[in-house]
């Protein structure tokens, strides 16, 4: 038991180092998407939203939350608003997730082993996740004085979460097979 413990703290501190880095290089490299200090055009620790959960179940989730509590920007005093953001940002993958795996179309495929996971079923996972993500956001900006003097967040954050994954995905795809080269 101390040993599970210990290798889900491990998911947990990498999905939050993870997140944090990314959401650094998101910064360094697209600053100048930033439409507002919760919204970017392209926003690249998205795609750790459904990759988390995917890959590491809960612990993923709980290393989201860490992430976000690391790297949310403080406008104001921290405040509910802020706090359910941070909290929403591995609940609702683990949501999406929970909810894919009740459906018998997706069942055999979300397991731990990842045994006949096809390319539809991550693009629906993900596409899922980025809108319950940014729905589920933009409904709690607009729940705050100091934060909802934006408008058209729900569009602008959907797409940036959906380039970023987008993106992501795509640098994964060109790293993972330069990596099979050198491992082979």
């Amino acid at each position: 038991m101390l040993d599970r413990l210990f290798t889900n703290t491990g998911y947990v501190l990498f999905v939050a180092a993870a997140w944090t880095a990314l959401f650094h290089l998101n910064g360094f490299f697209f600053n100048a998407a930033e439409m507002s200090p919760f919204v970017s055009l392209i926003f690249l620790p998205a795609v750790l939203r459904p990759v988390a959960v995917l890959l590491f179940g809960l612990p993923g989730a709980i290393g989201l939350i860490l992430g976000a509590a690391l790297t949310t920007p403080m406008t104001s005093a921290p405040n509910y608003v802020t706090a359910l953001m941070i909290v929403s940002n591995g609940i609702v993958a683990w949501g999406v997730f929970t909810l894919m795996r009740q459906r018998s179309a997706y069942r055999t495929q979300l397991t731990a082993d990842m045994a006949g996971l096809t390319l539809r079923t991550i693009v629906v996972f993900a596409a899922l996740t980025t809108l319950a993500s940014s729905t589920t956001s933009t409904f709690l900006i607009s729940l705050s004085q100091d934060l909802s003097s934006s408008s058209g967040l729900l569009l602008s954050m959907f797409a940036g979460d959906a380039i970023g994954a987008m993106l992501m995905l795509y640098l994964l795809s060109i790293f993972s097979h330069m990596v099979s080269k050198h491992v082979k």
